[in-house]
């Protein structure tokens, strides 16, 4: 099949996209708005766009509204965000946290999660979370309009946190993590089963 994508409405061109590039890491993000009330959803455009300085990157897409998802909102008004990394026990509490709720809606609460407090930023992590990066927004770059246009938040790590049970040998051990990844529709993966092979010299 070929497609121009210039011919493709933006539903199919959407559901084209996410079904070729995936697995998808999720990225669930905290925030708070400047009333003190907590935001936490999660996006699957997200990765790791720099390490010197650690930056990553999560791109919030424009919904049929002209109104910033909370998300948005929040980190354009405050430039703080904490990353939770989702883990397999976490995912049906991740789905809980997927709807359109008004912005004074709590999904902490919605979800059942406990607050762990931060150590560099307001917004709390998920205290359940396997993995909390706290970060501080560096840029947010705008592209497009109407539903579906892009708005890419480059976040500045600034402090990890790693539960002890997924960290080994000095490192994270990824099946000990049990992070869960995208995939098109309602499915969603895990890392397993996973193979090796050794980088040429």
């Amino acid at each position: 099949m070929e497609f121009n994508v210039q011919q493709l409405e933006r539903t199919n061109l959407y559901q084209l996209l996410v079904g070729c590039i995936l697995p998808r890491p999720i990225a669930w993000v905290s925030t708070q708005d400047m009333k003190g009330v907590c935001n936490l959803a999660p996006f699957s455009f997200f990765n790791v766009m720099s390490v010197t300085p650690p930056l990553l990157g999560i791109s919030i897409l424009k919904q049929a509204s002209e109104r910033d998802k909370d998300t948005l909102a929040n980190i354009r008004l405050t430039g703080e965000l904490v990353v939770n990394i989702v883990n397999l026990p976490l995912a049906e509490a991740m789905n809980v946290t997927c709807g359109a709720y008004a912005p004074d809606v709590d999904e902490f609460e919605l979800a059942g999660l406990a607050r762990a407090t931060s150590v560099t930023v307001k917004p709390p992590g998920v205290a359940e979370a396997p993995v909390r990066l706290e970060c501080m927004l560096h840029q947010c770059l705008s592209f497009g309009h109407g539903s579906g246009a892009g708005n890419l938040v480059l976040a500045e790590v600034k402090y990890i946190h790693v539960a002890d049970e997924v960290w080994r040998d000095g490192a994270v051990d990824d099946l000990a993590l049990q992070a869960v990844g995208k995939l098109g529709g309602d499915r969603y993966s895990l890392a397993e089963p996973a193979f090796s092979l050794a980088r040429p010299v």
